[in-house]
């Protein structure tokens, strides 16, 4: 069902206004085959029909806004980190978003995607981004993989033994 939630004027290319219906719309769909249910708007030109899903237009002024509620619904449906929480548990590591990346094994635009919410991990990589959660835990991994990490650094052009310290420090740090 469609419900007409506001009426919006939005400047064109030219900066003319144009008027648009703002609408909700239930809709279902599958991420990694996960079924999600999500109300999702649409601006419609107001001169086109409501019913018309050939005239959805993704919100003008928020072009991502769908696909954002999507992952957050998603997020919480199945228990995975949020963008923030990945966020704040790195930089409570102290690692940048490169070292986070090597450490985890993860592309760096990736990460920053994901931490932007712009991109939504996958159980996988899930299961790699909680490890910033168990701080004691990846250090013990990164050390016992020290040949593994000090290549991966050279390549992604990160300081290896910079890396390593913040780890052991962070560590040493949450024992006490």
């Amino acid at each position: 069902m469609v419900k007409v939630v506001a009426r919006v004027s939005h400047p064109d290319i030219t900066g003319a206004p144009v008027d648009f219906k703002v609408i909700e719309v239930e809709e279902h769909l599958k991420i990694f085959s996960e079924p999600i249910a999500n109300t999702h708007r649409y601006w419609v030109p107001a001169t086109a029909d409501v019913d018309d899903e050939e005239e959805y237009l993704e919100p003008v002024d928020d072009p991502d806004y769908n696909f954002r509620t999507d992952f957050a619904i998603y997020r919480r449906k199945y228990n995975f980190l949020q963008p923030e929480e990945i966020r704040a548990a790195r930089q409570e590591m102290g690692l940048s978003q490169s070292e986070a990346a090597v450490v985890l094994g993860l592309d760096e635009s990736l990460l920053a995607d994901i931490e932007a919410n712009m991109a939504l991990q996958p159980y996988d990589q899930e299961l790699k981004l909680r490890w910033l959660l168990s701080p004691v835990t990846l250090s013990s991994l990164v050390r016992n993989h020290r040949v593994i990490m000090q290549e991966r650094c050279r390549q992604a052009e990160v300081d290896a033994e910079g890396l390593l310290e913040k780890l052991v420090h962070y560590e040493q740090t949450a024992d006490i």
